[in-house]
């Protein structure tokens, strides 16, 4: 009786023309957003080629300077050295939360670790509904079409009187309910899947994707948990459709539910994180910061006028460097208290907006494809680690200077110093997460999804198993 009962449901889906719109827009969306972020994808590969091949030839620049105070004033002062940032390999399927991320990372002497700036200070959660990719396809366009396509399952077979006569020939109302949602589901995700068959079709002719075993577990993974996310408004729908007895109420409050879930919830989590735990402006860290640096500089030049009157010697260094290390804790311990707060108000932003399934399939989406928060939190350790070791090679070129210019003649010092200096060299590497790092960050949204699919599926059965069909 269920094969029937499937049977009939899938039969009627097709020969509507609510089917036949639902299967053309998810060919276009879907396969028209990848379409555009592939070829997206292929612009940045190459500026990040660009970017790589121009790091490498400046760096090849500084390893042959032979002039050591030609290379501690170029690099340390003036030009400093770019260092590309790695696009994710499954970046073409949507930028995520690294959008914020710079192209380049530079490093000279104006560069210290823990420096709050513009990239870090911004909250990254805005950025996830601007861009038309297959985050943002699934998030607002088929959640839409899995609640148009199911809002009438059953108070629009009894304004016809279909249910009625259904369940006058003595079928069970579950099998009923449970016949609808697999007809439905299978109706509504075949399309999906050819859809996305196609995109991966055009992503693997052009290069973009490379198939090895955790980019397929990925994809798949990632695909299962758009199904659940669909599932979660079809769900929605169903059960709307089993409380309600006209269609356009269910229509109407269907709709309300999507705008509550797709643009309410997920905008207002980070106003609303902002307003309960407000963080200061960085306009007055930088303040703080510009004094800091004020009263080094004038502690500086005391020192030097002073130890210039007697004998500039290591002495000048040791104490110059004592003061800017001190100046360096100072506001190294405001940029720790402002990145605290900053980090407190997203993670408040993060745990309210997984009041909506929305905000849980952006967070997996992006989690699973490392463009997710914890990607973004690499890339700032990586940044953070970048500038440490910046730090320590200054520190280390000042400590040995003053030998080195007292030996001006001497040739084999000099290169000795040029050598280790260039030895030193930073280079920013940031490490992806794994593939389990990746699952454990996704896995808290995904069982969310899965659990509304379950109380709304549930919520569904129970309204109809009481549903007035007359």
């Amino acid at each position: 009786m269920l094969i029937n009962l499937i049977r009939k449901e899938v039969v009627s889906h097709i020969l509507s023309l609510r089917f036949g719109v639902t299967f053309v827009l998810f060919l276009v969306l879907i396969f028209a957003s990848m379409y555009v972020t592939v070829n997206y994808y292929h612009l940045e590969i190459d500026a990040y080629s660009i970017r790589e091949q121009e790091d490498k030839n400046l760096t090849n620049t500084l390893l042959d300077i032979d002039d050591t105070s030609v290379l501690f004033n170029r690099f340390f002062y003036h030009e400093g050295m770019d260092n590309a940032v790695r696009i994710s390999p499954l970046g073409w399927l949507g930028e995520g939360f690294l959008e914020v991320c710079p192209d380049t990372i530079k490093v000279r002497a104006t560069m210290r670790s823990r420096n709050v700036d513009q990239d870090s200070a911004f909250n990254p959660l805005t950025s996830l509904m601007r861009t038309p990719d297959f985050y943002y396809v699934i998030n607002v366009m088929l959640s839409l079409l899995a609640i148009l396509f199911v809002f009438d399952a059953i108070c629009g077979e009894k304004e016809t009187g279909t249910l009625r006569l259904m369940l006058s020939n003595a079928v069970p109302r579950h099998l009923v309910l449970l016949g609808k949602w697999i007809g439905g589901y299978l109706v509504l995700f075949t399309p999906f899947c050819l859809a996305v068959a196609g995109g991966l079709a055009y992503a693997t002719s052009t290069g973009a994707v490379k198939w090895d075993s955790e980019t397929v577990q990925r994809i798949f993974l990632l695909l299962l948990t758009a199904g659940l996310y669909i599932s979660v408004f079809f769900n929605i729908g169903l059960f709307v459709s089993t409380s309600t007895n006209r269609s356009a109420t269910s229509l109407l409050i269907c709709l309300l539910i999507w705008v509550t879930c797709i643009i309410v919830i997920p905008n207002l989590a980070p106003v609303t994180a902002r307003i309960i735990s407000p963080t200061p402006s960085l306009k007055s860290v930088q303040e703080s910061k510009a004094v800091i640096d004020e009263e080094t500089r004038l502690q500086r030049n005391i020192l030097q006028q002073v130890y210039g009157e007697i004998d500039y010697s290591n002495a000048t260094d040791s104490e110059i460097e004592l003061l800017e290390n001190k100046a360096n804790r100072m506001k190294n311990r405001l940029d720790k208290a402002y990145e605290d707060s900053v980090q407190e108000q997203k993670n408040l932003a993060v745990t309210l907006g997984r009041l909506s399934p929305s905000s849980c399939w952006m967070y997996s989406a992006t989690a699973l494809t490392n463009t997710g928060l914890l990607s973004y939190q690499k890339f700032l350790e990586a940044r953070d680690k970048l500038a440490d070791n910046f730090d320590e090679l200054m520190q280390y070129a000042r400590r040995s200077r003053w030998e080195v210019w007292r030996a001006q003649n001497n040739a084999d010092s000099l290169k000795t110093w040029s050598e280790s200096i260039k030895a030193r060299l930073p280079h920013f590497e940031m490490n992806y997460p794994s593939f389990t790092d990746s699952i454990n960050d996704a896995l808290n949204d995904i069982l969310i999804l899965l659990i509304l699919n379950v109380i709304f599926f549930m919520l569904a059965f129970t309204f109809f198993l009481r549903y007035d069909v007359r």
